[in-house]
């Protein structure tokens, strides 16, 4: 499965998935883990625009993105240096949503 994180001009990030297989695929893991974490930068990326233009339905979405995101990542076989990553994105992610609350409250 091959997951692209690329920006359009006008629009959200988009995964693809170009193919669809349940079967092991004998390659690079690690290549594979760097896609889903350029993803959820691209996704946090995207939440960030959206914070800084005030619209608050789509920082919600971009939240559940990411989320989504992270638990895929967290499925995935991952060696010493995924896990840190891993855990380093999951921890900016929950620092992120702490702070995401407090603003939502003070608006």
């Amino acid at each position: 499965m091959t997951l692209p994180a690329r920006q359009v001009p006008k629009g959200r990030p988009r995964l693809t998935v170009v193919r669809g297989t349940s079967a092991p695929l004998l390659r690079d893991a690690a290549a594979d883990w760097r896609r889903v974490a350029t993803a959820v930068l691209a996704c946090t990326h995207e939440l960030t625009r959206h914070m800084l233009e005030r619209r608050w339905v789509r920082v919600d979405e971009a939240l559940g993105e990411r989320r989504e995101l992270l638990a895929w990542f967290g499925r995935m076989p991952l060696d010493a240096e995924g896990r840190r990553c891993l855990i380093a994105l999951e921890q900016a992610a929950d620092e992120s949503e702490l702070a995401i609350a407090a603003m939502k409250v003070a608006r």
